[in-house]
């Protein structure tokens, strides 16, 4: 009759979740976070009621997850592991009740999955090496009500600029992005959700000085370049620039030489 389930932290033998945990077919919300796993049950399957699933484990070793989530189809709430292993396939496109999705990757599943999670109010992407942006975004048009978009590159396609057409202004709801995204420049204003107030930005590599751009994003309260965002040598903020901005956080960008700040920006 168990409804609630928090093993957050907690280490198994031999790294194996229990395949008795597939008896507790009541639970509306299962906790692994920081926990010692690196083999998840087929029992899982049974879990059908399963409103709450956090599968952010403590894997330094890849993760198998079975193939096993498509049929929680009442998930509001999936936060998947952030190293699965190469033989992880996973079938995402019934969970369409879904509002927040974490460690999603195109790796492990199909970018035309999230067509049909129209309730998305949070997600966040990891992309390889077969995905650019300019496809996701494509696939992303129906995720009208996202408030939060994250988007992460792996590690081995960083040395390529994936930005492609960059476009999310129809995101009319968009509060907050994170891009740690390879690109030589920050796309144009006008490609960014109207509304937009939070951006965050890691390991970007940008050559050009992203300023003259996001200091014309009227809504912006906030803003946050870190891990060689930009990795040039001089900053600009103009005058009438980031008219809302509350907080700017610039850090480890060791190629900063020179930050001008205008009178009135």
């Amino acid at each position: 009759l168990l409804r609630v389930l928090d093993l957050s932290w907690v280490k198994f033998e031999g790294g194996k979740l229990p395949s008795s945990i597939g008896g507790l077919i009541h639970l509306r919300y299962l906790r692994l976070y920081g926990a010692g796993v690196s083999h998840l049950p087929s029992t899982m399957r049974n879990l059908k009621l399963l409103l709450y699933l956090n599968l952010n484990v403590d894997n330094e070793e890849p993760i198998h997850v079975p193939n096993v989530l498509k049929e929680m189809i009442q998930l509001r709430y999936l936060c998947l592991p952030l190293n699965m292993d190469d033989k992880t396939k996973l079938e995402l496109g019934d969970l369409v009740n879904l509002e927040y999705l974490s460690g999603f990757s195109t790796q492990h599943s199909s970018v035309t999955d999230l067509l049909r999670m129209t309730k998305l109010r949070y997600l966040a992407v990891s992309l390889s090496e077969r995905c650019n942006f300019e496809t996701l975004s494509s696939s992303l048009r129906e995720l009208r009500n996202l408030e939060t978009l994250n988007f992460l590159f792996t590690p081995e396609t960083y040395k390529v600029d994936y930005m492609g057409e960059f476009v999310l202004d129809h995101f009319i709801h968009l509060k907050q992005l994170g891009l740690a995204v390879r690109m030589s420049k920050i796309p144009d204003q006008h490609q960014f959700p109207p509304h937009l107030a939070h951006i965050y930005l890691f390991y970007c590599g940008m050559e050009e000085d992203p300023m003259p751009i996001l200091e014309k994003l009227l809504h912006l309260k906030s803003v946050q370049l870190t891990y060689k965002a930009f990795v040039g040598s001089r900053m600009v903020c103009s005058k009438g620039g980031f008219p809302q901005l509350c907080a700017l956080e610039i850090s480890e960008e060791s190629e900063l030489e020179e930050w001008i700040v205008e009178e009135g920006s």
